[in-house]
């Protein structure tokens, strides 16, 4: 079902917006030294400050799954430092810090720059760096989805209001449908992942904040996506 409106058409319901021939999973930093006990920020700041991180692991696992079955393309961002600040600035340096956020994590070729296992990316998956925020910030990911036909982006990943939300609006102004997965995004706790609701529900149309359950059920061909 679709409206038509100034000459354009719009898909009112969420399964023409994630038709899975035309619609990518984008899986937004889910790396060691963000989400591993053994990482830079368990490390720094002691494993609880990873525990909303951690509790994406396994619903992000079932939708990647669900999307390759459909033909989905799944497309990971990653940060990627150098030791000697090359890839930084003083802007990305001072609001780490002003966050008291010390940047050494995810140094390029380290064990904490790498995918968490749960999530490692399989064959056919696509694989890009970012030094930013928004994955599309310097990156080829524009390029990747135009050059596939993608029209949609289903975002999960952490943090959901600070890497993800950059790429999420990124991704609107860019004229992406752009979907995000509640149970899929996560900030450090579960106090801090609730207040990604109010931010994303102010960006997104109503049935753009759904859930892994909904999204596999459409791409399963069992769920209607009339929400």
């Amino acid at each position: 079902m679709a409206r038509t409106y100034l000459g354009h058409v719009l898909p009112d319901r969420l399964a023409d917006k994630i038709d899975p021939t035309c619609t990518a999973l984008l899986i937004v930093d889910m790396q060691n030294d963000f989400a591993h006990d053994d990482g830079h920020c368990a490390k720094a700041f002691g494993k609880s400050m990873v525990t909303g991180f951690q509790g994406v692991v396994a619903p992000i696992a079932r939708l990647a799954a669900a999307a390759r079955t459909a033909g989905v393309p799944v497309l990971y961002c990653r940060v990627a430092q150098e030791p000697d600040g090359s890839l930084a600035s003083p802007v990305w340096l001072a609001d780490n810090l002003r966050y008291g956020f010390e940047p050494l994590h995810c140094m390029r070729g380290t064990w904490g720059w790498e995918i968490v296992d749960e999530l490692t990316p399989q064959p056919g998956d696509a694989v890009f760096e970012k030094t930013r925020r928004s994955a599309f910030v310097g990156t080829p990911l524009e390029n990747l989805l135009r050059s596939r036909g993608i029209r949609g982006i289903v975002a999960t990943g952490i943090a959901g209001t600070g890497c993800v939300e950059s790429t999420v609006r990124d991704a609107i102004e860019r004229d992406f449908f752009t979907i995000v997965v509640a149970d899929c995004v996560a900030n450090n706790n579960t106090e801090l992942t609730a207040a990604c609701e109010p931010a994303f529900r102010a960006i997104l149309a109503p049935q753009d904040w759904t859930t892994s359950e909904q999204v596999i059920a459409i791409w399963s061909g069992t769920g209607t996506g009339t929400g």
